[in-house]
């Protein structure tokens, strides 16, 4: 791609990057823009105790499922505009660079901790996912391909593994329309449901970011049910997202691998003459290159390059504002993308097995988290 395309998708990307800024500003309020006048839509919810309790302390409708919600009622109510479409697109990208910068909250010490035990139940839960999704697929008689591709929507981060996979193990453009219906409908269900079921059995910050962490499909909800559950401000760092994160990140970090194993499972099952096999990934090409990005704001922060963390400097304060309004931002996007009509297309056995798989690995996780995971 030329210097001039990439000018013109830029030029064609800001009218819907101002559109999610709008939304979220109106959401999370604009104080953070010099005008308190407006506190944002939450604010609204706390009118009474009662309402505080129920709309914020157990439904956590905070300002991050509101972008998400709002997103979603223009997409499917009112339709997202022509203009407003290639800018819309970008949301992957302000989720990841918040990502990035959220690495300014760990040091190594940090991801050295969260991240050994990360390994254990991650490795766990991603292979226990894959062979219970293949055994059931194998039990309905579902074809191999789309067995795989749900295999990895459901054991690593949801549409990004499925998109991955999918010139790996050969799949039909049906099998991954249906693998990523069924995918957002049970992530979407879990986002909302996990911060719930998170409070009405006491779960911890750090025991909910491990559940959600390992438990749910997709990376972006995993990030939005961790922000709803314990919500991220300037004096007080998320730690459900912190730990979420870590266990999130170690899980895309196995995609590369999950995507060579199912692809040499799929050619098999389908009886490929071994010439013919095009497994069509490299561990180069596959690695989530933001994870780098994200290991070089530990370091900086481990070496005191963006001042002391405790009470945070304002050099990590600002960093912290700046990636909440990234997630904001990415996140009201994210919910302009889910469209009914598209969740509308996970149908018989694949929505069937994805359903399982789904659940299984969410009811066993809280399980591991309840039994084994202290602070």
């Amino acid at each position: 791609m030329d210097s001039d395309n990439r000018l013109q998708i830029i030029i064609k990307s800001i009218p819907g990057i101002l559109l999610m800024l709008a939304i979220a500003v109106f959401t999370r309020g604009a104080a953070d823009f010099g005008f308190p006048q407006w506190p944002g839509v939450e604010s609204f919810f706390a009118i009474n105790d009662f309402t505080k309790w129920f709309l914020i302390d157990i439904l956590h409708l905070n300002y991050v499922l509101l972008c998400i919600i709002t997103g979603m009622l223009i997409r499917n109510v009112l339709s997202v505009p022509n203009w407003a479409v290639t800018g819309i697109k970008t949301s992957s990208l302000f989720i990841k660079l918040g990502v990035i910068l959220l690495g300014s909250m760990y040091s190594v010490v940090d991801v050295a901790r969260l991240g050994g035990t990360g390994i254990i139940i991650v490795l766990v839960f991603v292979f226990l996912t894959i062979l219970f999704t293949l055994w059931l697929a194998q039990k309905m008689d579902l074809d191999p391909t789309a067995a795989a591709l749900l295999s990895a929507g459901t054991a690593i981060c949801g549409v990004s593994a499925i998109i991955a996979a999918a010139p790996a193990v050969r799949a039909k453009t049906t099998d991954v329309v249906f693998s990523i219906a069924t995918i957002l409908s049970f992530g979407l269900v879990f986002l909302f449901v996990f911060p719930i079921i998170g409070t009405l059995v006491g779960l911890t910050p750090h025991q909910f970011g491990i559940w959600a962490g390992t438990g749910i499909l997709n990376s972006g909800q995993i990030l939005a049910a961790c922000l709803a559950f314990d919500p991220e401000t300037a004096e007080h760092a998320s730690t459900s997202l912190k730990t979420g994160q870590i266990y999130n990140l170690i899980r895309v970090i196995f995609l590369p691998f999950v995507v060579l194993i199912l692809a040499v499972f799929a050619s098999r099952s389908a009886h490929y003459e071994e010439d013919d096999i095009n497994i069509n990934t490299s561990l180069s090409s596959r690695f989530p290159v933001f994870v780098i990005g994200f290991l070089a704001m530990v370091f900086l922060t481990s070496f005191g390059l963006l001042g002391q963390t405790s009470p945070p400097s304002p050099e990590l304060i600002f960093i912290r504002k700046l990636y909440s309004w990234f997630f904001a931002i990415g996140l009201t996007g994210l919910g302009m993308q889910i469209s009914f009509s598209e969740l509308r297309k996970a149908e018989g056995k694949p929505l069937a097995v994805g359903a399982a798989a789904a659940v299984f690995k969410a009811v066993l996780a809280l399980i591991v988290v309840i039994l084994f995971i202290n602070e």
